[in-house]
């Protein structure tokens, strides 16, 4: 069985013996771990500096990536056929991730008899397009992924209690925009279905554009995970991933879903720190690129708020995140596991705008949960 450290503040993944080394795991922090030196959610940056950190957030025993982690080795992706036929005129590239499992419990070391286990064996296809496979997330040794044809793959996938999952490349031939058009060597427009024991469901070519869907699967809190846009040419584009942690404050115990306050907090000056989140920066390829820290809660004007940093690995500042989340509310109540989106910016040196980022994240009742999500450079206009 699958097993992950965890603690009780600001926890990081990690995915112990039986999962690949080279998967996007997060790290567990010490019980004892400190806040942030300074907090200030109506500052510009949320209190975060613009300066070089040591690597790691001065934290590497908390950090057990690797630049070089492995990418999937798919022989598609530098088939001739396969070359020749993506560089027709009309062609549309997508880039697509998907995590499955216990999603805001993923990181907890648990018991067979009690991890909540769920078979995720599946597949995806796209009729009359291509499946590139990229990346093969925390998968264990007994489950693999096979390919049936160039549009379709499957997998066999089960998690307790952590995550699994998939990043892959989707090339779309043209296609018909009219039935009864002449033109025979177009195709009726591809469509992706994702299909497994407890989810499915297909998407457009349209909706793959932007896709940003985080959803329960059962009361005990598995659910599924989805990103992907389409891949803007020339533009750098990847993903984020990690740990989500409500915290109580001095002032209030108020979750990530209730209500601003109607008053400010004369102590906290309206402040309300609400939590931490840990995590990766992951590159368009798969590989995590950096690591990320950062705290989320309302401030005085009552806004939703999150602010992070983000560095590479030898601690090199790469950018300020800023921006807001919100709940999702009518779909947390059918499952009663609180979850909902994030969305906003980060900047580089002179707080320059180097790109955006959106995601989403969930939580359970005790305040752990779990964020996915995307970033893109300015270049790209589906972030």
């Amino acid at each position: 069985m699958k097993r992950v450290l965890f603690s009780l503040l600001l926890v990081v993944f990690v995915f112990a013996a039986g999962c690949d080394s080279g998967t996007d795991n997060l790290a567990t922090p010490t019980a004892g771990e400190q806040e942030e030196n300074i907090v200030d959610l109506n500052s510009p940056t949320g209190g975060f500096s613009f300066s070089d950190e040591e690597p790691a957030f001065g934290e590497s025993d908390l950090y057990t990536y690797s630049s070089k982690e492995p990418v999937y080795n798919d022989a598609l992706e530098n088939d001739p056929e396969i070359e020749r036929w993506r560089e027709r005129q009309g062609i549309k590239k997508f880039r697509l991730r998907a995590i499955w499992g216990r999603l805001a419990r993923s990181y907890e070391d648990s018991t067979a008899a009690d991890c909540c286990g769920l078979d995720w064996s599946g597949s995806m296809t796209f009729d009359n397009g291509v499946v590139i496979i990229e990346k093969l997330i925390a998968f264990d040794p007994e489950d693999y992924i096979t390919r049936r044809n160039k549009s379709t793959i499957e997998w066999v996938s089960h998690t307790c209690p952590h995550i699994d999952g998939i990043q892959v490349k989707l090339i779309a031939p043209p296609f018909k925009q009219d039935s009864l058009e002449a033109d025979s060597t177009e195709t009726c427009e591809p469509v992706l279905t994702i299909k497994t024991g407890p989810f499915t469901k297909s998407f457009t070519l349209k909706e793959l554009e932007s896709v940003q869907l985080m959803q329960p699967v059962d009361r005990c809190g598995n659910g599924i995970s989805i990103n992907s846009q389409i891949i803007p040419p020339g533009c750098p584009h990847g993903y984020l991933f990690g740990k989500w942690e409500n915290v109580e404050t001095d002032t209030t115990s108020i979750d990530s879903t209730t209500s601003p306050p109607d008053s400010t907090d004369s102590e906290n000056d309206g402040r309300i720190l609400l939590g931490h989140f840990r995590g990766v920066w992951i590159g368009q390829n798969g590989r995590i690129s950096g690591y990320l820290k950062g705290i989320y809660g309302i401030n005085s004007l009552g806004e939703r708020v999150f602010f992070g940093k983000y560095i590479d690995f030898k601690g090199h500042f790469k950018g300020i995140l800023r921006g807001h989340f919100e709940p999702t509310p009518e779909i947390t109540a059918e499952y009663s596991f609180p979850h909902g989106i994030f969305h906003g910016k980060w900047f580089g040196k002179n707080f320059a705008q180097e790109g955006r980022l959106k995601g989403n994240w969930i939580s359970d009742k005790d305040g752990h949960g779990l964020f996915h999500g995307e970033w893109g450079k300015n270049c790209s206009n589906t972030i």
